[in-house]
């Protein structure tokens, strides 16, 4: 079954055919034989990406989500073949339609003559449209361009229905002498940042300045510019690469009559957006508490548009009273929670370091690649997406090194130049992850211009965490995006070049981490006598599971075998052995 299941991948679909009738008859026999469902997940262009069986819908749908762009239909469809009944979809079939955002569903059956089929088609906010029943030559003319009409003609009526996005002007301060990155490098991240947030940047506004305007960090004449150009454009929004101070956004705001926020409001609010895991929506909301206690008198315009648009997610107007005390009252609330939650992250990790299990730490600039290298070398399957910050929430996998040892991976956080102290408090617990790691993997976007800022402003926060003096090994990410550019050799002395989209490189990262890894076992020799082996099976097989063996020798008056183990494993042989011999 697993071999027919494997050969279906090999089929190849005319762009134009919904289902060609040889695979829907290949379908429907597997399902047969196997008594499950069995189904293909194809794209747009006719190639066959998945094969399903049964109804694994948790696990489909974390691999079709890695494809999908947010909101939108990720231009696959899956073909399912029920073991028995007549084809009519499932509600489960239906509610992964929206889920998964898929083009169509196509559904086989076993009812009427033998041979039925439904195409099963989204709308805009409001039940799918199902076509059928179909016999399956019938189905076998269905044209998918006719489909995907309706398909797509639904998700651009949805997406006129939303909520217009807010129409930002970006407002950026260069200080000579205090700019580590170029204008141009740190506005196009502002601008990246105010995207991923849901805003329309509609223009970008620069003054430089010998020292910012303690009132209102710019001058009275570029106040005035972003007035008129707030008039004109009609901006909802304006955003500071600056952190501006209570008094100076009261002043901008009131000045300018539209919402103002600095570049730390905008990623508590992406962090806002994004958090998933209790641990995290914790964390994010303690840092908007920490952020929002100075700025709770006289809030003016932000205050009165609590909970609708960027930088008003999260907490939520009820915990953003004017009284002080009650703030300070659930920030101790959170603290106190994210602390017990700490505690027990404290404890997962002295289980690991009990086993001797050595622990790898990813860190690096957000949208370096991070979650998609820990696919590529773990073979997982975390949530992987093409925007800032998507990864929020720590994710360990299991890594087996070229030496044999096992670790721990762990994928961390997005660093960003200008990491709001406020997010570095709250997450703490999640970033003594990197703190007590055994060994930093610094991911590095070697396709970014600003690379090497990018590299510094993590190197730097890293010396913030204490994590300054832990091994690191670098890898230059998303080299199959720079060609054979001469920078691409200057790279691989300071570190391995590696694609974790095509997994260049990635067997030289791994043999390099084995080798820059501190080892956290204990080398030691025994010599096991034949007749006593059987009592000692159970612990070799520790030693086995928990290290890795250097030399074994079977020899006439016995068995001798050098192994490398935790301390205990170790510890447990050796008194065995002593009671052996008494």
């Amino acid at each position: 079954m697993r071999r027919d299941l494997t050969a279906l991948r090999d089929v190849a679909l005319g762009e134009e055919q919904v289902c060609p009738t040889d695979l829907s008859e290949r379908l429907r026999a597997l399902a047969t034989r196997a008594h499950r469902a069995v189904g293909v997940v194809v794209t747009r262009h006719g190639s066959i990406t998945h094969a399903v069986l049964g109804r694994q819908w948790p696990g489909l749908l974390s691999a079709l989500r890695v494809r999908r762009r947010q909101e939108a239909r990720n231009g696959l469809r899956l073909i399912l073949a029920y073991e028995q009944g007549d084809g009519q979809p499932t509600d489960a079939d239906l509610q992964l339609l929206d889920d998964a955002r898929l083009d169509l569903i196509v559904t086989l059956g076993h009812g009427g003559a033998g041979e039925e089929a439904y195409v099963v088609v989204p709308r805009d906010r409001a039940a799918p449209e199902i076509v059928g029943p179909l016999p399956l030559s019938a189905l076998g003319g269905e044209s998918l361009g006719e489909r995907l009409v309706v398909a797509d003609a639904a998700e651009a009526a949805r997406q006129r229905t939303d909520a217009l996005a807010e129409r930002a002007v970006l407002v950026g301060v260069v200080i000579p002498g205090r700019q580590m990155w170029s204008k141009d490098d740190t506005l196009l991240e502002l601008r990246r940042l105010a995207e991923t947030a849901g805003a329309e940047v509609i223009d970008v506004v620069t003054q430089t300045r010998r020292r910012p305007d303690p009132a209102s960090l710019i001058g009275r004449g570029k106040i005035a510019e972003l007035r008129a150009l707030k008039e004109r454009e009609g901006a909802d929004l304006a955003i500071f690469d600056e952190e501006l101070s209570p008094a100076q956004q009261r002043t901008l705001e009131e000045e300018l009559g539209i919402k103002v926020l600095d570049r730390t409001a905008l990623v508590l609010d992406i962090f806002a957006g994004r958090a998933r895991t209790r641990e995290g929506r914790l964390q994010v909301e303690l840092a908007q508490m920490m952020y929002l206690l100075p700025r709770l008198t006289g809030r003016g315009v932000l205050l009165s548009r609590l909970g609708g648009g960027i930088g008003t997610r999260g907490p939520g107007e009820t915990k953003l009273e004017s009284d002080r005390r009650r703030i300070r009252t659930r920030i101790t609330e959170l603290q106190r929670q994210i602390d017990e939650m700490g505690r027990y992250r404290r404890t997962q990790r002295g289980g690991r370091q009990g086993a001797a299990v050595p622990t790898i730490a990813i860190v690096g600039y957000t949208n370096a690649g991070k979650s998609r290298l820990l696919n590529r070398l773990t073979g997982s399957e975390a949530y992987v997406e093409d925007k800032l910050f998507a990864t929020l929430d720590p994710t360990a996998r299991r890594l087996r090194l070229r030496d044999g040892r096992d670790a721990v991976l762990i994928d961390t956080v997005g660093f960003i130049q200008k990491l709001p102290t406020q997010l570095v408090a709250a997450f703490r617990a999640t970033l003594e992850e990197v703190a007590e790691a055994d060994l930093l993997l610094h991911v590095i976007d070697a396709s970014n211009a600003a690379w090497r800022a990018q590299r510094d402003a993590t190197e730097a926060i890293l010396r913030d965490l204490g994590a300054a003096d832990k091994p690191v090994v670098r890898a230059y990410n998303k080299v199959d995006k720079i060609g054979s550019r001469s920078s691409a050799a200057d790279l691989s002395d300071d570190g391995v070049l590696v694609s974790a989209l095509d997994g260049r490189g990635t067997d030289e990262l791994l043999s390099v981490i084995a080798m820059v890894l501190p080892s956290t076992l204990t080398r030691a020799e025994f010599e096991l006598p034949y007749e006593k082996l059987g009592q000692l099976q159970q612990l070799l097989q520790q030693v086995y599971g928990r290290g890795r063996v250097v030399r074994q020798n079977y020899r006439t008056d016995g068995f001798r075998v050098e192994v490398e183990a935790p301390d205990a494993a170790i510890s447990r042989i050796r008194k065995a052995l002593s009671g052996a011999d008494e």
